[in-house]
């Protein structure tokens, strides 16, 4: 199962987000010492909703869900502790 692992920033960015090739499972691993938030967008536009209110998943926890093709998931964290903080995105 391929992976990759993101430093979340406070903001949603581009180079915290994933564009999902073919319908897939995921597994969303916080590895790091903070809450991460996520969301699944439709397309490249930077997510409207507030970083802060995205979908929680707490340090040492991890999210299982599944994404289409061509949708987009975006992650957040907190810019101060990013220098601990990781997430791991099972494919």
């Amino acid at each position: 199962m391929p992976s990759m692992t993101y430093k979340p920033a406070a903001q949603w960015s581009v180079e915290n987000r994933h564009v999902a090739a073919a319908d897939q499972g995921i597994l969303l691993s916080n590895v790091g010492g903070a809450s991460i938030r996520f969301e699944i967008a439709t397309d490249d536009a930077i997510p409207e909703l507030e970083a802060a209110l995205g979908h929680t998943v707490q340090p040492v926890r991890s999210f299982a869900t599944q994404i289409r093709a061509g949708e987009r998931l975006w992650l957040v964290g907190d810019d101060a502790l990013s220098a601990t903080q990781s997430a791991a995105v099972l494919l």
